[in-house]
């Protein structure tokens, strides 16, 4: 009798905690998941790191003093007066090398070269006495002839005409400005911070402006976007002015400095997330190595 007691009191003691039990099995089964979910985001942030790859590319010229030898001109001059002599005189004007990259373009001098039939050049017969002259940019041929050989052959009168022939080569000098571009100047910006200045430099100095054009990418989890932006082509005579540019959410602001201490020009270059406020990230610039 009593045994039975013991166990009609177990079952109802029994039956009032199982609720309880599934109440709080229910409570903790979310709190798990929530711990969880916790530590897999945390990962997700840590794997998502971005960071942007900047490059950049110094365009300038350098100027090349060359020389050069021009087509042939032939000075040609005949009289076949028998009496008199004759006064000869020729100006010719050769092709001279034409283009944007050119200047100070000049005749420097010539040289004479022989006849296919091995004759020197000049070339005379009987007498002549002509002198060749130059411009900037003409040759020129002029003196005078005297009469011809005349006489009395089997068949009749015999006239050698006098003559002077010249084969003359210009020789051309003038200044080209050499288009040079150094190797991309590349360098990696990670948040925090949002500076980076990239030393530039010229192998030489030109009246021709250099110019300069970068890209900025960024790469999550070292995986390059699709997305790449690419500058206008700056130019020196507005270096100092800011150009701005987007990429994805990030804003770009970008000022090249033509002057600086060292003798070289940099490019500055500040990439801000969109949310961020750039003063609350680390100014301190990264520099290219």
């Amino acid at each position: 009798m009593q045994c039975d007691l013991y166990s009609r009191q177990f079952k109802v003691k029994v039956r009032g905690f199982l609720p309880m039990a599934a109440i709080l099995l229910a409570l903790a089964v979310p709190a798990v998941g929530q711990l969880t979910d916790k530590r897999a985001g945390g990962s997700s942030s840590a794997s998502s790191a971005v960071k942007y790859e900047i490059s950049a590319t110094l365009t300038y010229y350098c100027a090349v003093e060359r020389s050069l030898p021009l087509h042939q001109l032939v000075f040609d001059f005949h009289n076949a007066s028998c009496q008199s002599r004759s006064q000869a005189a020729e100006r010719k004007t050769p092709t001279l090398p034409n283009g944007p990259l050119y200047r100070d373009v000049h005749l420097a001098g010539y040289h004479l070269v022989d006849w296919n039939a091995g004759h020197s050049s000049p070339n005379t017969r009987n007498t002549a006495n002509v002198e060749i002259s130059k411009t900037a940019t003409t040759l020129s041929a002029a003196g005078w002839l005297g009469p011809a050989s005349c006489g009395k052959g089997p068949s009749g009168d015999v006239v050698e005409d006098t003559f002077w022939q010249a084969r003359v080569v210009p020789e051309v000098r003038f200044i080209e400005d050499v288009e040079h571009q150094e190797e991309p100047v590349t360098i990696d910006l990670v948040p925090p911070k949002t500076t980076a200045i990239l030393p530039l430099s010229a192998a030489c100095a030109d009246a021709r402006e250099e110019t300069l054009q970068y890209s900025v990418t960024s790469i999550v989890s070292g995986v390059a976007a699709a997305s790449t932006y690419t500058s206008p082509v700056l130019r020196a005579s507005q270096a100092g002015i800011e150009s701005d540019g987007i990429l994805g959410e990030a804003s770009i602001r970008s000022r090249w400095n033509l002057q600086t201490s060292g003798g070289k020009s940099e490019l500055s270059l500040t990439i801000v997330q969109s949310g961020a406020r750039a003063e609350n990230w680390d100014p301190v610039p990264v520099a290219a190595p």
